[in-house]
């Protein structure tokens, strides 16, 4: 009887199907570093309760480094669910998928990364102290660069502007959404604005009083992801607002309340479906002191750290949880040289910026001087994230910027000029401001309403090529010629405000 038991018991393991627990191979796939992402599915017939509570997790591993990145699948509509992978290093990874539901259990396979054709392309934003940074050919090689948003409330036909309150019709249309990423340049800036409210569980509903659905919105997602991968290819990155004020309903708090069950599982969703893909960085909202604390702001940013597989620069304005990847700050203000110096110095750990938004002249305060030298200093002071642009018509008169390519030039300026990592302030050596490399082999000087600056050259190891950039104009480079190592008064074209930057040329004598 025993042997009998034993024979009937083997035969049962035998007949269980591959997909109730034992898994499958799934192949392998290739993919390119930092994009496009790998994407699987898997058929989910069995599952119970609701979906968007099913937990899957899928860890990879890469075979020559071991760096694991853990993340969750989701569920996509019709018994579906699936999970994605960005690949960080060069070479093959393996995964294994684990889960209580035995339909998306054992599953295995692996993916082979290889170089992206594009040598523009880069990874994840992340910082190096105070300083923002993009990852390059791999997560441990870092980048510097200025991050500038940019939005504009009344564009391209949204009668709710673009990236405001609906999200939709702008970011589903490919034109349209090409359209605001080319005004996004057009003013100097990288950052692509997006305010996504109770969209997460509606598409086009931005109030939580607007719908009943506790669950997260595949249409938003979509719509998001597409948005996202377009302007990580253009180079730029989207700056996500996840929620609004409680005064316009534009909280969870209306939807099982803040850090609730409905809001964990859009919080487990955008760590599934977008921390995959490189270049958003996500900040809470606005007016928080008003609605949300510090402890549910560090508990959001906790669980999302927890469950993003790629880690993504979280804020909440105002709110300092250690728990927050960078500092922001909320008034309205135009901030001095110094007091910019004194907000990047009062924590030197994490990146900051100036979230609330330094529009054309909103209150009257920053017109083009204003903002042209707000962006400058932000810069020479050591990297403040910025946010520009243009509020509706409720708020001021629908007044563009009337010289926008004084604000490409200054991010011209800098693209051309990159070991921002490296540059450090160096305000002695000269009247106006200055930065400059550990090395001695690049220097930056600015000075305004000036045609003369002094510089002091002694620690330059050669000669140095040196270009002036009137920040006033379109960008164009004047070269200045060949300047010695030494003390000097540098004579400039014409009054104005200039920057200028002094490379060591290297063999020089």
């Amino acid at each position: 009887m025993r042997n009998l038991l034993c024979t009937a018991a083997l035969w049962a393991i035998c007949l269980v199907p591959v997909s109730q627990g034992f898994g499958e191979d799934l192949g392998r796939k290739t993919v390119t570093q930092w994009a496009p992402y790998g994407e699987w599915s898997l058929n989910n017939p069995t599952w119970e309760g609701n979906p968007f509570d099913v937990v899957a997790w899928v860890t990879f591993r890469h075979e020559d480094s071991a760096e694991t990145r853990r993340t969750q699948m989701f569920f996509d509509g019709d018994n579906t669910w699936k999970f994605r992978f960005c690949g960080t290093r060069l070479g093959r990874w393996t995964f294994t998928t684990s889960s209580d539901d035995q339909d998306l259990h054992g599953h295995r396979g692996s993916v082979v990364v290889t170089h992206n054709p594009s040598r523009t392309v880069r990874g994840f934003i992340t910082h190096q102290g105070n300083r923002f940074a993009r990852q390059t050919t791999s997560p441990d090689e870092l980048e510097g660069f200025l991050p500038n948003t940019y939005m504009n409330e009344k564009t391209f036909g949204n009668p709710q502007g673009a990236g405001w309150i609906d999200i939709m019709p702008t970011l589903t249309d490919p034109k349209m959404f090409a359209a605001y990423m080319d005004e996004v340049v057009a003013h100097g800036c990288n950052g692509v604005f997006v305010h996504v409210n109770n969209q997460w569980f509606k598409a086009h509903v931005a109030s939580h009083d607007g719908h009943d659905s506790e669950n997260p919105d595949p249409e938003t997602f979509r719509a998001l992801e597409r948005a996202i991968a377009a302007a990580h290819q253009r180079g730029l990155y989207v700056h996500v607002w996840a929620w609004g004020d409680e005064a316009r309903k534009w909280t969870p708090i209306g939807v099982g309340g803040i850090n609730g069950e409905p809001d964990r599982r859009v919080q487990r969703y955008i760590a599934a479906r977008l921390a995959p893909l490189p270049g958003w960085v996500m900040g809470y909202g606005f007016d928080l002191k008003e609605w949300v604390s510090e402890e549910q702001i560090g508990s959001w940013a906790k669980y999302l750290h927890e469950h993003m597989g790629w880690r993504h620069l979280l804020w909440a304005r105002e709110l300092k949880h250690p728990e927050l990847d960078a500092v922001s700050y909320p008034s309205y203000a135009v901030r001095g040289y110094q007091q910019i110096v004194k907000d990047l110095d009062s924590d030197k750990k994490r990146p900051h910026l100036y979230e609330e938004r330094h529009t054309y002249l909103r209150n009257n305060a920053l017109d083009m001087d204003g903002t042209r030298r707000f962006r400058w200093h932000m810069a020479l002071a050591g990297g403040m994230m910025g946010f520009w642009g243009h509020y509706p018509t409720s708020y001021q008169p629908d007044r563009p910027y009337p010289q926008p390519q004084q604000l490409r030039t200054h991010a011209q300026f800098w693209q051309n000029h990159s070991r921002f990592l490296d540059l450090e302030r160096a305000n002695d050596l000269t009247d106006g401001l200055a930065m400059k490399t550990p090395d001695n082999k690049l220097f930056v000087f600015y000075k305004e309403e000036t045609d003369s600056i002094l510089m002091d050259l002694s620690a330059l190891p050669t000669k140095g090529k040196a270009v002036a950039v009137d920040t006033t104009k379109p960008y164009d480079e004047i070269d200045l010629g060949l300047l010695e190592p030494g003390k000097q008064s540098l004579r400039l074209p014409r009054q104005s405000d200039w920057a200028i930057a002094v490379v060591a040329i290297s063999g020089a004598r």
